[in-house]
C-alpha cells in the first residue's frame, strides 16, 4: 500500500478514536452531574448549539488542514522522492529531483541531488571504459559481420526450435527479396526474415526436418560427410541449393543446425537450355542418320553395285551430313551451353536410401519391409526428400491395387545403372495403370510435391517399369538409377562443436531462449519478443468513421531493439485527411494515394507481428482501430498487449504526465520522428526497455504481471 494512503487511513482511523474517546469521556461526566446539574447543562445545551456545532466544524477543519498540510510537506513528497529517485538509479543518472516540501525534505532533495551528481560523473566514467572495451569487441564482431556479408553463400543459423539466430544478407536476399519496410503498393503477405523468427516461415518445414532427420542417423552412424542436401524455392522464383549442417555443444548434444544457400537459377536454366539442345539435336538428326545408315548398309550389301547408283548413296551420305552439321550450328548458335552446369543432386549410398525409404513407408504407410544390403560402394545422384517422397507415393498406389502389405527391397548394380526393386507376392502393375501414377502430383500423409512421379523419376534421369519373376509368383517395380562413379572430395563437411566457452566475439543468447510456448504469462519480461507499434490516422474517433493512414513497427529480440527489422508502410484510408490531422502528422493526399487499403496491409502486419507480444502507447487507441477492421481484412490480432502508458502509471503512480514526451523526458530518451508511425514506434521501443527494470524494482517481472499490474492503473478505463 502506498505511503499516502497509509496516512490518511492512520488519519481517519485517529480522528474516529478520538470522537470515540472524547464521546466516552462526555457521557461519564454526564453520568457523574446530579439531576439538577444535568437540567442546567442540557438548558445551556440547548441555547447554545448553534455555536457548539460551529465550534466543532471549525476544530475538525482545522484538524483536517492541519492533516492536509502535513501531507503535503512531509508525506506526498516521499512518495515522488522515492519514484524520482529510482529514476536517477535504474534508468536516467542525468535527472534531478525538484521537489517542494518541508525543510527537511527539500534538504534531503539536495543531499540526493549531490549524490546524483557524483553517481553521474562515476557511471560516465565507467560507461567510458565500457565503452572502450565494447569499442575492442565491435571491432572484431565487425570483421565477422564483414566476411559474412561478403560471403559467395547465403547463411543462416538456427537454435535447435528453428528460431533464426543469424543472417547475412545474401540469404535474406536469397529468401525474401530486400526486406526491412514494404513501400509496393501491391502489399500482400509475404515472407519475413529476422532473429527469433522460425525459419519454416521461409522454408518448407518437411523439408527441414527431413535434412534434420538425415543428419541425425548420419551422426548416429558416424558418416564422413554429415550434411544434408536439398533444393527449395527462394524469392524471385530463384532455384536454392541449401546445404544443412548440425551444430553441436562441447557435450556434442545438437544445439543447432546452419544453412548455406546457393542460387543455381542459372545453372538449372542452363540444364533446362541443354536439355531442350539435346532432344532438339535428336528429331532433327534422327532422320539425316536413318539416311546416311541405309545408304551405307546397301553399299555394304551390294559391294558389286554399279558406279551411277554407288554415286546417288555417296551424294545421299554427303547430303545428310551437310544437313546435320546444319542442325548442329544452329542448335550451339541458339542455346548457350554450360558445360559445368548441374542438376540439384547429391550423393546418397544405396544402402541409405533403401534404409531411409524403408523407415518412411513403415511410418506412414504401415507396412512390413524386409531388405537386401546394398554394396557399400554404391552410390546416386538424388534429391533424398523428393525420391523418397516419390518412392513412398508408388507404394501407396501399389499397395490399394494389389492388396499386398509386406514389400522387399532390392538394390543392386547392373552396369552403370543400380536397379532399386520393389518386389511383392501377385501379379504385375499394369503398364497402363503405371502411365496413370507417373502423371499424378506426389502427396503422401498430407504431404503434396508441386512435381508428378515422371517428373521427379525424369530429374533423377531414372526409368520405371513393371515385370513378373519367371515362376509368376511374384512381381517387381524396378527404378533404374544412374550409378555415381566416384564419392564426391573436397565437399565432405566437418562437424560443427561449439566450444564451452564462448568467443568474445559471438554473443548468441538466443541458443538458450525458450522460445514461444502458450504459457507465456509466466516467461520474464526480457525473454519474450516484442512488437513495438504505432498508427498515424486521419483523426482520433474509430467509432466515428477515422481511418488508419500509416503503421509502423519495429522488434525487440532479447531485450534489444532490432532497427533493421522494421515495418513501415502508408495506407489509403479512402477518405478525406482534415487538415488538422496533417499538422500533426504531415501525410498529404497525394502520399496516400496508390497505397494499399488496411484489408490489403494488415494481413502483411500480422504476418510481421506474428509470435510476438504487441506494444504501443496508449494501446487501447490502437488496437481499436485494428479490431474495427477484422471483418473487412479477415484479420485478428489475438497476439498479447503491453501498453507504455499504462506501465509508466505502474511505475510512477505519483506523476501526472504519462504521455510519450513527459515519459521520455523523464527516462532520458531524446524524441526523434515524433507523430510518424515508425519514429513513434522507436521512441515506444526505447521507453518500453528502459521500463522494465523499474517494473522489476516493483517486483513485476513476468508478462502476466505486467497485465495484471496494467489493468489496475485509473488508465487502464479509457475505452475507445
Amino acid at each position: 500500500m502506498k505511503r499516502s494512503n497509509i496516512f490518511w487511513l492512520f488519519a481517519v482511523a485517529s480522528a474516529a478514536f478520538t470522537v470515540l474517546v472524547v464521546a466516552s469521556l462526555a457521557f461519564l461526566f454526564w453520568q457523574q452531574l446530579p439531576p439538577t446539574e444535568k437540567d442546567l447543562v442540557a438548558r445551556l445545551a440547548h441555547d447554545y448549539i448553534g455555536y457548539i456545532f460551529s465550534a466543532a466544524v471549525f476544530l475538525l477543519a482545522g484538524l483536517g488542514f492541519a492533516l492536509d498540510w502535513l501531507f503535503r510537506l512531509y508525506i506526498l513528497p516521499l512518495d515522488k522522492l522515492a519514484e524520482e529517485t529510482r529514476l536517477i538509479h535504474s534508468v536516467n543518472p542525468s535527472h534531478r529531483i525538484h521537489l517542494e516540501g518541508s525543510r527537511d525534505i527539500v534538504r534531503l532533495v539536495n543531499i540526493i541531488n549531490e549524490s546524483a551528481d557524483q553517481y553521474e560523473y562515476l557511471n560516465s566514467q565507467l560507461n567510458t571504459e565500457i565503452e572502450r572495451a565494447r569499442a575492442d569487441a565491435d571491432e572484431e564482431k565487425n570483421i565477422l559481420a564483414a566476411v559474412m556479408a561478403e560471403l559467395p553463400e547465403g547463411v543462416l543459423i538456427c537454435n535447435k526450435d528453428g528460431r533464426i539466430l543469424l543472417y547475412n544478407k545474401r540469404a535474406r536476399r536469397y529468401l525474401v527479396g530486400e526486406i526491412g519496410s514494404i513501400e509496393s503498393s501491391d502489399v500482400s503477405p509475404g515472407r519475413f526474415i529476422g532473429l527469433g523468427r522460425s525459419v519454416f516461415g521461409v522454408i518448407d518445414k518437411h523439408l527441414i526436418v527431413h535434412a534434420l532427420d538425415e543428419i541425425a542417423r548420419k551422426l548416429k552412424s558416424e558418416d564422413a560427410d554429415i550434411a544434408s542436401y536439398f533444393v527449395t524455392m527462394g524469392a524471385d522464383q530463384r532455384l536454392l541449393r541449401v546445404e544443412a549442417v548440425p551444430l553441436l555443444d562441447h557435450r556434442r548434444q545438437f544445439t543447432g543446425f546452419v544453412l548455406i544457400f546457393r542460387d543455381i537459377t542459372r545453372q538449372m536454366e542452363s540444364g533446362s537450355r541443354l536439355n531442350v539442345l539435346l532432344r532438339s539435336l535428336g528429331r532433327g538428326t534422327r532422320a539425316s542418320l536413318a539416311s546416311i545408315r541405309a545408304a551405307i548398309e546397301a553399299i555394304i550389301e551390294y559391294p558389286n553395285m554399279d558406279s551411277g547408283k554407288l554415286q546417288k548413296f555417296k551424294e545421299i551420305i554427303h547430303s545428310e551430313t551437310i544437313t546435320i552439321g546444319r542442325i548442329i550450328d544452329d542448335a550451339t548458335s541458339s542455346h548457350f551451353i554450360n558445360l559445368r552446369s548441374y542438376w540439384p543432386l547429391t550423393q546418397m549410398s544405396g544402402r541409405d536410401m533403401l534404409a531411409a525409404t524403408a523407415r518412411k513407408a513403415e511410418e506412414i504407410l504401415g507396412i512390413d519391409i524386409l531388405t537386401e544390403a546394398a554394396d557399400e560402394d554404391l552410390w546416386l545422384k538424388v534429391d533424398s526428400y523428393s525420391i523418397i517422397s516419390a518412392l513412398t507415393f508408388l507404394q501407396k498406389q501399389l499397395i490399394e491395387v494389389t492388396g499386398s502389405h509386406r514389400l522387399i527391397y532390392k538394390m543392386a548394380r547392373e552396369g552403370r545403372f543400380a536397379c532399386f526393386d520393389i518386389i511383392w507376392e501377385g501379379k504385375p502393375v499394369r503398364p497402363e495403370t503405371l502411365r496413370k501414377w507417373e502423371e499424378q502430383p506426389v502427396a503422401v500423409d498430407r504431404q503434396a510435391l508441386s512435381s508428378t512421379l515422371k517428373e521427379i523419376i525424369e530429374q533423377h534421369a531414372a526409368e520405371i517399369w513393371s515385370h513378373a519373376y519367371k515362376d509368376r509368383q511374384k512381381a517387381y517395380l524396378r527404378l533404374l538409377f544412374p550409378v555415381a562413379e566416384s564419392v564426391e572430395n573436397g565437399r565432405i563437411r566437418n562437424l560443427t562443436i561449439l566450444p564451452k566457452s564462448r568467443p568474445e566475439f559471438f554473443d548468441f543468447d538466443l541458443f538458450s531462449q525458450p522460445g514461444q510456448r502458450p504459457e507465456l504469462d509466466q516467461h520474464l519480461l526480457p525473454e519474450l519478443t516484442y512488437t513495438v507499434f504505432d498508427t498515424e490516422t486521419t483523426g482520433l474517433d474509430p467509432q466515428g468513421g477515422d481511418e488508419i493512414l500509416s503503421i509502423g513497427a519495429v522488434r525487440i529480440v532479447n531485450n534489444r531493439i532490432l532497427r533493421e527489422e522494421c515495418f513501415d508502410q502508408l495506407v489509403d484510408p479512402r477518405r478525406r485527411i482534415p487538415e488538422e490531422s496533417i499538422r500533426i502528422h504531415g501525410i498529404l493526399p497525394e502520399m496516400v494515394t496508390g497505397q494499399p487499403p488496411i484489408e490489403k496491409a494488415l494481413p502483411s502486419f500480422l504476418q510481421f507481428s506474428e509470435d510476438t507480444i504487441l506494444v504501443a502507447h496508449n494501446a487501447a487507441f490502437d488496437m481499436r482501430m485494428l479490431q474495427l477492421k477484422e471483418e473487412l481484412s479477415g484479420v485478428r490480432f489475438s497476439n498479447p498487449v503491453l501498453d507504455t502508458m499504462l506501465l509508466s502509471a505502474v511505475v510512477q503512480p505519483g506523476q501526472k504526465d504519462h504521455d510519450m514526451e513527459g515519459i521520455a523526458a523523464r527516462l532520458g530518451i531524446s524524441i526523434v520522428g515524433r507523430h510518424t508511425a515508425l519514429g513513434d514506434a522507436l521512441v515506444t521501443a526505447e521507453i518500453f526497455l528502459k521500463l522494465i527494470p523499474l517494473l522489476k524494482k516493483q517486483g513485476i517481472a513476468t508478462l502476466g504481471q505486467a497485465r495484471s499490474a496494467s489493468r489496475k492503473t485509473y488508465y487502464a478505463r479509457l475505452k475507445y
